[in-house]
């Protein structure tokens, strides 16, 4: 039984809050989200003022009724389904905790979940794209074999072929990039290949790939050339800069970098919306691709040529494959829930 009665919200609010910081199980709960859900419950209880609703005695309706009523923060949006379901998992989880003391006897919010997220398809290529871009790197490659065009070919395979993305091609550095010889016998003949380190985005554990031939020989003719007009090296310089001076490349960088190869190579292969009655790609949809675009093709093609789902996942560094279930259209056979 709680050492609280249900006339003092106050002290109950203080005795879930004290019962929640000492859960072990759970993640933990910062000053951010402890705020939150005080700020979340204070909403509540105004509420159950206005409706004349003694807090433990709420039912489910009146829950419902108060995610309805969240309103936005600003008057120009809507409420998001990710704020309604926010406040409804506090409600739900000080209500468990009340049922927990005998305060309730049942959790109104348990039968009122708002409406799940709606999940966005993730974007990726159709084979003739992808294809139109692959030919690409090669013929007619923008700059030719220059500084400029040797960097941006070797940010387009790491994320065509490695699938890094955006945060992560900027936090690589030297260091992360390891030459190891080819196996023998390779029907490619002698050759270097090489192991690219890659930290995860926020601190999360590292994952080691191997680059195959072709993303192999673009990083070692990048290296070749990366050194000109630059300061003195060391293992932490970053391995993609943004110029000759070594100054880091943005993020709108690289996502610029998709952009021109993907108009160059759609407009090439007659894909883009032009004078040409075989066009197949509007120019409006050209905004939305980018780096994620490349990125989820090649996790497409990884899956529908049979690599193991456990290992997709690993080279992505996923925590947690379902991600994956987003490219469900893309997919040659159902993702396996």
């Amino acid at each position: 039984m709680l050492d609280v009665t249900a006339s003092d919200p106050d002290a109950f609010f203080a005795s879930w809050q004290a019962a929640r910081l000492a859960r072990a199980d759970l993640k933990p709960m910062g000053a951010a989200g402890l705020a939150q859900a005080g700020l979340v419950w204070r909403h509540w209880l105004a509420f159950c003022t206005v409706h004349s609703i003694a807090w433990d005695a709420a039912r489910s309706l009146d829950v419902a009724r108060f995610c309805e009523s969240i309103g936005p923060r600003s008057s120009l949006k809507k409420t998001s389904p990710v704020t309604r379901r926010r406040y409804w998992r506090v409600l739900r989880d000080l209500y468990a905790h009340a049922l927990a003391g005998n305060l309730v006897a049942a959790n109104p919010a348990e039968g009122a979940q708002p409406p799940a997220t709606e999940r966005v398809p993730s974007l990726a290529l159709p084979l003739p794209m992808w294809t139109a871009l692959n030919e690409g790197l090669y013929e007619g490659f923008p700059g030719g074999d220059d500084f400029k065009a040797r960097r941006n070919r070797l940010a387009l395979l790491l994320m065509m072929r490695a699938a890094l993305t955006v945060r992560e091609l900027i936090g690589l550095t030297l260091d992360c990039a390891q030459p190891c010889p080819e196996p023998a016998g390779s029907p490619a003949g002698p050759a270097l290949l090489y192991t690219l380190r890659v930290r995860k985005a926020r601190g999360g554990h590292e994952r080691t790939l191997q680059l195959d031939p072709e993303t192999s020989r673009a990083l070692h003719t990048w290296l070749e050339v990366r050194p000109v007009g630059l300061p003195a090296l060391h293992p932490g310089s970053r391995l993609i800069v943004g110029d000759r001076i070594g100054r880091a490349i943005a993020p709108n960088g690289l996502y610029n970098i998709c952009q021109a190869h993907l108009a160059h190579c759609l407009v090439q292969a007659g894909l883009l919306a032009a004078p040409m009655p075989h066009a197949t790609v509007d120019p409006g949809a050209l905004a939305h691709m980018g780096p994620n675009t490349l990125r989820n093709t090649c996790i497409a093609l990884w899956f529908n040529a049979g690599v193991p789902l456990q290992e997709i996942q690993r080279r992505c560094g996923f925590k947690d494959a379902s991600v994956m279930s987003r490219l469900g259209a893309h997919l040659a056979s159902p993702f396996p829930l």
